[in-house]
């Protein structure tokens, strides 16, 4: 287990906002609030987690330049939840911001102590869904609290260590624990409605697709459940198929095309068919695989899995056959997730501190900032923000 890609923090003492969870299934959704700004409610923008946001019709592409930057002072490893034109991010010591984007006024800021001694604490994305925003933490604390005021609503502890992203959905929230539980919970109070128990330990986030909640374990397995009753639709054991090979998934699940897509950490990057679970292809990247792909249909190209590997290459694979469309040596690992927006995906190296945005049209890099992220790009359909190891920077067009 990596130790910055699991991490938590006691996100139940602060108060923040996030986004609505509209989206499409295959090109990412519009999910737009009004005339102006656009959403990203949660880790990889919609339930499918596609990690893709259309232009449409919006200048979001390079050339950029930097409008501004605010400094956490510390890591900072999931990108922030955005709500109507508010950024609201937190760094790896529990340290908590609302930003306004259109002029970077923090709106409020919250110190939490960590809960041991001054060692680190490490947060994942806060998610919002229906005024309410959730944290789920290493300590097994799943937090909910009032979106305006910042009130605690409830806290529930589990006797396990959370390390996925909740999924909130219908009314519900799923997520996974390291005890190999995928729990279905009431958004209103926490209570159980379900659980289901895999072979393994689950580390990733959960996604969702037209009433299934998929979600993968460390022993190898991708699962689609029904979101209301958590009845097993597939289960698909990685390890009894070719290339056969063991590992466990950190990639969060992407859906879309009617595929599954996911990769194991041993490299080997995989599209399920999202009816029967029936591996559609596979490819070997090369090198160690942490995060999640991204998926989008950006016009003018057909549908594309975008991901990084450990060994510094970048693929763009054919969604259909995985075949390599175009790959790029950016010149360091890549531990993290990219984004598409627009016409640009983005993807970074902590290697080179650098992140870069390559046209997925021309495959020509487009776009350098001396600053690296894990997932390094987000938008509001105004600007970009540029997640950089301390400061979530705001870029604009030139």
């Amino acid at each position: 287990m990596r130790a910055l890609t699991s991490a938590l923090v006691l996100f139940a003492l602060l108060g923040s906002v996030g986004c609505d969870d509209s989206g499409n299934r295959a090109s990412g959704g519009p999910a737009a609030t009004g005339a102006s700004y656009v959403d990203w409610p949660l880790f990889g923008r919609v339930p499918a987690r596609t990690h893709y946001l259309p232009a449409e019709g919006r200048a979001l592409d390079p050339p950029l330049k930097e409008a501004w930057s605010v400094n956490t002072h510390a890591l900072i490893e999931f990108p922030p939840a955005i709500h109507d034109g508010i950024a609201y991010v937190i760094n790896k010591y529990g340290n908590g911001k609302a930003v306004r984007l259109r002029d970077r006024k923090v709106l409020w800021e919250m110190n939490v102590r960590p809960s041991d001694r001054g060692k680190p604490n490490f947060v994942t994305a806060p998610v919002y869904y229906d005024g309410v925003i959730y944290g789920a933490f290493l300590t097994g604390h799943l937090a909910a609290e009032d979106a305006k005021t910042g009130k605690k609503l409830w806290v529930r502890k589990f006797d396990a260590h959370l390390e996925s992203s909740p999924l909130a959905i219908d009314g519900r929230l799923y997520l996974g624990t390291d005890t190999a539980d995928l729990l279905a919970l009431r958004a209103s109070d926490g209570g159980t409605l379900w659980k289901f128990n895999a072979p393994g330990a689950i580390k990733a986030s959960p996604s969702y697709d037209d009433g299934k909640v998929f979600f993968a374990d460390y022993e190898s397995s991708m699962f689609a459940l029904d979101a209301q009753s958590g009845e097993p639709v597939w289960r698909r054991n990685t390890s009894k198929v070719p290339p056969y090979g063991r590992g466990g998934f950190f990639s969060s699940p992407a859906v879309a095309f009617g595929r599954v897509f996911a990769a194991r950490d041993d490299g080997t990057v995989y599209a399920f068919d999202e009816r029967s679970g029936r591996v559609a292809w596979h490819f070997d990247a090369g090198g160690q695989v942490y995060g999640s792909p991204a998926v989008a249909q950006v016009p003018g190209t057909p549908p594309t899995v975008y991901i990084g590997a450990e060994n510094g290459r970048f693929f763009a694979l054919d969604a259909r056959t995985g075949k390599v469309r175009w790959q790029r040596d950016v010149g360091g690992p890549i531990p993290g997730t990219a984004t598409v927006i627009g016409h640009t995906v983005y993807t970074s190296s902590f290697k080179t501190q650098e992140t870069s945005g390559f046209d997925v049209r021309t495959h020509k890099r487009t776009f350098q900032l001396q600053e690296s992220g894990y997932t390094p790009v987000v938008s509001d359909g105004k600007r970009l923000y540029l997640i950089g190891y301390y400061d979530l920077i705001g870029l604009e067009p030139k």
